[in-house]
């Protein structure tokens, strides 16, 4: 579809000898108005790219013109036309947001030449915009790397749940990416125009919790001195993410269960219920089950919140994705602290796929932030490393004297055959082909030993 320009100016001669130039010069539509209210009524209606007005029009003036566009579409174009002395308003009118003026009578080379600049303007103003919406919809699962099979299926539950209405329940470990999952589900949901509060539930006293979920009204303790809004009413319409709710109080528990089952809450030192319309969205580390059986946590609550469940995997369950989630981090850091790009040695890739991660991703970011910061060069080496770990390939700070060495060797060689082609086959993404190459084990021996180790070359492959 071709541009769209709008000319406004109550001069008739003008505006229709503007219309014939414009369009034999450039390959657009063109729209006119004789004043500023037409010119408001055809954008209310029509897609226009560029508006070329005059500056000094009878009613509404060009300024104020240029103000509402501006409020009514921020990405059209506005070039200003004005007469010989009226500079100080084409300045003026730059300064409130037009993109260029022109003067009247006209260069036509030149007012060809800025509507021409106006229009790429425009086309780069929506571009931007239409990638920045695109974007957006990818943030959802920022953070959230991977193309192993566990993370596969965890995009598809949050694109399941999204959909829905329901209350949510998030299970994993620390630093497995609980908060990141609740974002997901929000901003892919019909409520991502409202906003998300998230309440760290440990964090806070209970006294101070309930009074900041629920709210209190004026003398309802001491130093209650106005009324105030709890999280959930400001999270009206959106979503509030209770984490770790396995955390909460008995009694916080009680009232918790009362807004999921009556969509209604209770501020302190009222005994008038509101109503609210929020999304519950819920997570714990913890073994709720366990909690439930020592009676630490309401049973009916683990039912009312565990209506859709999401389970996160460790690190550890996810190792093939290690590589690219270790990519990710290092650009993130390089943007944080604004500094280029930096690489992982395949010897540092290989201890991170090598080793345990408790803390799970949010300890494998902050090791690779912590990394970036260290490391003077592009790549970064092994050095950054405790001098122990640097010493040892494999780990030898628990070895059973109990056993003979010829055992402790053939577990030791076990280990790093199976660390190694876990590393070699995430590199390759499983092209047992390339592996060969680069390991510098012919093709058929090297399927053996994939075989005797039982190891499954779909978990590597895209």
């Amino acid at each position: 579809m071709p541009d769209t320009i709008l000319i406004v100016d109550d001069e008739t001669d003008l505006l229709h000898g503007l219309e014939r130039t414009i369009t034999l010069e450039i390959d657009c539509r063109v729209l006119i108005a004789i004043n500023g209210i037409d010119a408001l009524s055809i954008l209310e209606k029509e897609p226009v790219d560029l508006v070329l007005t005059d500056i000094n029009m009878p009613g509404l003036k060009g300024l104020e013109l240029l103000s509402k566009i501006k409020h009514l579409d921020p990405a059209i174009t506005v070039v200003i036309m004005t007469a010989y002395g009226t500079i100080e308003r084409a300045v003026k009118a730059i300064k409130a947001g037009a993109y260029d003026f022109v003067q009247k009578p006209f260069d036509e080379e030149q007012l060809m030449h800025v509507l021409n600049k106006g229009l790429e303007r425009n086309r780069l103003v929506r571009e931007n915009a239409r990638l920045t919406q695109k974007l957006c919809e990818q943030n959802s699962f920022e953070n959230m790397i991977g193309k192993s099979k566990p993370m596969i299926n965890l995009f598809k539950s949050i694109q399941m749940l999204s959909q829905t209405d329901i209350t949510v329940l998030i299970l994993g470990e620390t630093g497995t990416g609980k908060e990141n999952v609740a974002q997901a589900i929000h901003q892919l949901s019909n409520r991502r125009r409202q906003q998300m509060v998230t309440v760290n539930c440990p964090t806070l006293p209970e006294n101070l919790l309930e009074s900041e979920l629920f709210g209190y009204v004026k003398g309802a303790f001491t130093n209650a001195n106005e009324n105030k809004k709890g999280l959930f009413e400001k999270a009206n319409r959106g979503t509030i993410f209770l984490d770790e709710i396995g955390d909460l109080s008995p009694q916080l528990q009680t009232k918790l269960l009362r807004v999921l089952q009556e969509k209604e809450i209770r501020p302190l030192g009222t005994n008038t219920n509101r109503k609210i319309d929020v999304r519950i969205v819920a997570a714990t580390n913890q073994n709720l089950n366990e909690k439930i059986k020592t009676q630490q946590f309401r049973e009916d609550l683990y039912y009312r919140l565990n209506v859709g469940t999401v389970q996160l995997p460790s690190l550890n369950e996810i190792r093939e994705d290690i590589p690219l989630l270790v990519e990710h981090f290092l650009e993130k850091s390089a943007c944080e602290q604004d500094i280029p790009p930096k690489q992982i040695s395949t010897e540092l890739m290989n201890h991170l796929l090598a080793r345990d991660w408790p803390g799970n991703i949010r300890e494998l970011e902050n090791t690779i932030r912590r990394w970036c910061a260290m490391t003077l060069g592009k790549t970064i080496t092994p050095e950054v490393l405790p001098s122990e770990d640097r010493l040892h390939s494999i780990e030898t700070n628990s070895l059973d004297f109990s056993q003979p060495y010829k055992n402790l060797k053939e577990k030791a060689i076990e280990k790093f055959t199976r660390n190694y082609l876990n590393s070699l086959l995430a590199h390759t993404n499983g092209n047992v082909s390339s592996s060969a190459k680069i390991s510098g084990i012919k093709r058929q021996s090297l399927q053996k030993i994939i075989k005797r180790y039982n190891v499954k070359l779909d978990r590597f492959r895209n």
